[in-house]
């Protein structure tokens, strides 16, 4: 089975309806990263369940990356929009287009961060062919990431985790996929 690259996944799925909406709303109000968390998704389909060395050195790295670097850009990016650009003693154009750019970086440093968590697979075989297989193997992925986090998985997190899924994995019912994170 051939599987896409890390990016061109979290790509597709991002740009599915109602996913980007999820994802923020997972990453601002539980504190997720949503490069984690399509991760999760993405390994599910590559290569099944995480083992303790590869899911503590995503972890370990991520953590890493996105307090130190992506969530500062992503707070300088915001706090233009919302208050920087309006109070300074400079015209919004250049203020405006300063923001523009660091959006730009913040994705640039999110794809970096995909790309290091990829190559944490670079000598691992593909390991998940069954449909079934995938969805239970993502759904565990994704628990242990809460757990990691210490995030609950609600109900209104477990909605929202369902829509990601089904748009990460087009051929999954929403149902199953339902039951599935219901019954981890």
């Amino acid at each position: 089975m051939t599987v896409e690259p890390f990016w061109d996944f979290s790509v597709r799925t991002y740009r599915v309806d109602s996913v980007a909406q999820a994802c923020l709303s997972l990453q601002d109000d539980c504190g997720v990263d949503v490069n984690m968390l399509l991760f999760c998704c993405w390994f599910g389909l590559r290569a099944g369940r995480f083992d303790d060395t590869l899911f503590n050195a995503a972890c370990g790295f991520s953590d890493n990356w996105r307090e130190n670097v992506v969530v500062k850009l992503r707070e300088a990016r915001r706090w233009m929009k919302h208050t920087g650009c309006q109070t300074l003693p400079m015209t919004a154009d250049p203020c405006g287009e300063l923001r523009e750019q660091i959006k730009q970086v913040e994705l640039t440093a999110e794809k970096l961060q995909q790309e290091a968590l990829e190559s944490l697979l670079a000598n691992r075989l593909p390991g998940n062919s069954l449909d079934k297989d995938i969805i239970v193997d993502t759904a565990s992925n994704l628990s242990r990431y809460f757990d990691h986090i210490d995030q609950a998985l609600s109900d209104e997190v477990l909605r929202k985790l369902t829509i990601i899924i089904c748009a990460a994995f087009p051929g999954a019912s929403r149902e199953t996929v339902t039951a599935t994170l219901n019954s981890g």
